[in-house]
């Protein structure tokens, strides 16, 4: 993922600001996948150093999803559950 002061410089730009209120519009601001409120824009190939001046990948309607949080968090992996094991006993197995 970029540095921090690169993607900061980005996601105030003018530029992002315009891409994601046109993907928001042309969703009618609903999550592309369950259809609940879209909050956050992701990018579907996800930005780099190296990829983020290519407007093909950091701007592109194609490369955007409009998504709420539950779904962005899933899609990134975040907050996960862990899966609680427990043998025929009942024991804990962690």
């Amino acid at each position: 993922m970029a540095k921090p002061k690169e993607l900061h410089r980005f996601y105030k730009s003018k530029a992002w600001q315009l891409a994601r209120t046109i993907k928001i519009n042309a969703t009618q601001g609903k999550c592309e996948r369950c259809g609940g409120v879209g909050e956050e824009v992701h990018h579907q190939i996800r930005l780099t150093l190296s990829n983020l001046g290519d407007t093909s990948i950091s701007l592109d309607q194609k490369n955007l999803e409009l998504l709420c949080r539950d779904c962005h968090n899933q899609e990134h992996g975040r907050f996960k559950k862990k899966e609680v094991l427990f043998d025929d006993d009942g024991n804990f197995m962690g």
